[in-house]
This record gives C-alpha cells, structure tokens and sequence, in this order.
C-alpha cells in the first residue's frame, strides 16, 4: 500500500516539475531536429526544358541548368570572370540536370510533378554558358566537383480553368529537391580551396520558376540549397 502511495507521489511530483520547465527548451530541440542547423551551401540561377517521352513506354525527361551564383564562404567576385557582367557566361561553376518524370498529378489549378534524376556541378576556368540560343551543353564543360542524386517535386500553378470567369493562373512553380550526394571534389579559387559537401550527406534545394513565354523553354527559375553544413572552404594564409 505504502508503495503505490510512494509512487503517486513520485508521478505527481515529476508531472510539476515537467510543467514548470521552460516551453523554448522543447522549442529549440524541434528546431533542430527539423532541419535547424542547415546552413547556405550555394545559390543558382538557371531555366528548365522538358520533353516528351521518346517512344511507346518511356517516360518523359527533362533538364535543367544554369549557373552558381553564389558560394557561401566566398565573395561573388571568385566565381566569376573578372571585369565583366556576372552572368552565365561568365560563371566559373555551371550545373546540368538529367531527369524522368516518375508522376504528374492534377489537383485543382495545380499541376504536381514528380522527377528523379542527377545533378552535376562544374568547374570551368574558361567558361560560356549560353541561356538565349539555348544551349544547355554549354553549361556541362570542365571538371565535375560535386554529383547527386535526387528527387524532386513541381509543384505549377498553371493549369487553365474552364469557367472563362476564373482569375488567370500565375503560372508560377516552386520546387524542393533532395539531392544525396554521390561524388564531391575539393576544387581551387584563387587562394580557396573548396569543397561543396560530402560524400553520402542530403542537401535540400528550393526554387521559384516561371514558365517561358517566350517558348525557347519551359521556364527559368532561380533558387538556393541548403545542408547540414555550409561549403567548406579553407583560406590559405
């Protein structure tokens, strides 16, 4: 009898002591197990075509490339040409996506999209990429420094409504990827070496597109990655 009067008393006494412990505590813990600790690893600039798939049982494919834009660590001046407008063409690190489209779902005005595929980032010392013809090879010359693979979600505003009352649609689309990173090469910029990430860690990427008007592609969209650590980069004394 004594003994589950003990432990009432003990259960009671815990239950107080738990209610009087501060709630930003259990805030912060969520915080970071959720993702807190990621950190900038780059941003990028870049346009998206897709295609139709190439026969009976293929799957649709797409691509998409473009530029960093951004190294966290770095100034922008690294990345870049010197003396010149920084933009593809000038952009020292370049980025090509092969995919398939796994999935399309339509949910109301959106249009769902679910892709796999590679990500390849590379260093070219005399770079050209070339967003106006287009020519997405252009963005795929010099040394691989960094490889993924990942999944990703379209998540497009686009699709047309009968009603002719309805409000336009925005034909905006965002996009979160997860990339697994399969080969990472430490790479030099001036005095820096860098590495972008390690092998077998997640990155998370996020973007915001808008579809081409002008039909030469799909869309062109801009964005950032993050990862549970920033690029690593050591500066030479």
């Amino acid at each position: 009898m004594r003994s589950n009067e003990m432990g009432c008393i003990a259960s009671v006494v815990a239950a107080v002591l738990l209610a009087g412990m501060p709630v930003r505590a259990f805030a912060q813990d969520s915080r970071m197990e959720s993702g807190g600790r990621e950190k900038l690893v780059y941003e990028f600039v870049g346009q998206v075509q897709n295609f139709a798939p190439a026969g009976p049982g293929l799957p649709a494919t797409s691509i998409q490339y473009g530029y960093v834009s951004h190294v966290d660590g770095l100034s922008d001046t690294q990345i870049y040409l010197p003396g010149v407008p920084q933009n593809e063409a000038s952009a020292l690190l370049t980025f090509y996506n092969d995919s398939v489209t796994e999935k399309v779902t339509i949910h109301g005005s959106l249009r769902i999209v679910i892709r796999e595929g590679t990500t390849t980032i590379y260093l070219n010392a005399a770079p050209g990429g070339d967003f106006t013809t287009p020519n997405p090879d252009s963005f795929r010359h010099g040394t691989p420094v960094l490889v993924t693979r990942w999944r990703h979600q379209v998540i497009l505003d686009g699709v047309a409504n009968p009603d002719p009352n309805a409000p336009p649609r925005t034909n905006l689309f965002f996009v979160t990827w997860w990339h697994t990173i399969t080969e990472a090469t430490r790479f030099t910029l001036g005095d820096d070496t860098v590495r972008l990430g390690r092998v077998g860690r997640t990155l998370r990427q996020h973007l915001v597109g808008g579809v081409d008007f002008t039909g030469r592609t799909n869309g062109k969209f801009a964005g950032y990655v993050v990862g549970p650590a920033p690029a690593s980069v050591h500066h030479q004394q």
